[in-house]
């Protein structure tokens, strides 16, 4: 799979990544479990009213509460923080009145491991060594982020994928994006999907079938 991704990545391709905005560290995003309100509420009243109470613990990215198919809100919802002690300070802030109805603020961590098993696309380095020797200076850059258990080199673009196993190792490999390999210097992006994000997932709407 990963092979097939990289075969098809240009240059280009990574330059263009590098013009989206910066990606927070895993470790300042987080995630509160919120319920208390009346699930006939209005969904922008209930937001908006999350955003206030909870807007002075550090910036929040995003409030997810779903509307049922009978136009009500489910009984909880979610409010995604950025900035260290986010969810800390959110939490002291459960069981407050905020004008009717007292907002209940639970944990909902992300999984444990969540961040352990990056696989990374990188270009850069000196694309004219051969195979072995690219692997070799390719698992020593990448060591000090954990186990390096698979890096597949492709000559033609000029791109490898790298695989890390170890705590927080998604964040310690994009450190090392614009690091420097010798005189190379290298962009090193994610290629698998995050597991730890600041914004909610949500449900894929079914498209309607045309006969």
């Amino acid at each position: 799979m990963e092979g097939s991704a990289i075969k098809g990545m240009s240059l280009l391709t990574l330059n263009e990544c590098d013009a989206k905005k910066p990606r927070p560290k895993n470790s300042y995003i987080g995630r509160i479990l919120v319920k208390g309100y009346n699930t006939q509420f209005s969904h922008d009243d209930v937001e908006s009213t999350l955003r206030r109470h909870f807007s002075s613990c550090g910036e929040i990215t995003d409030v997810y509460i779903r509307i049922l198919a009978d136009n009500t809100l489910n009984s909880f919802g979610f409010v995604y923080f950025l900035g260290e002690g986010a969810v800390d300070k959110a939490l002291q802030l459960s069981g407050r009145d905020v004008g009717g109805w007292n907002v209940i603020a639970e944990p909902y961590p992300f999984p444990e491991n969540a961040d352990c098993r990056p696989v990374v696309i990188v270009q850069g380095y000196d694309n004219s060594l051969s195979k072995t020797d690219i692997e070799k200076v390719l698992t020593t850059h990448f060591s000090s982020c954990g186990k390096v258990t698979e890096i597949m080199v492709h000559k033609r673009s000029g791109a490898a994928s790298v695989s890390v196993y170890g705590e927080c190792a998604e964040e310690k490999v994009l450190d090392l994006d614009g690091s420097y390999i010798g005189e190379d210097k290298i962009l090193v992006k994610l290629f698998n999907a995050r597991k730890i994000y600041s914004v909610h997932r949500r449900p894929r709407r079914a498209r309607p079938y045309c006969s």
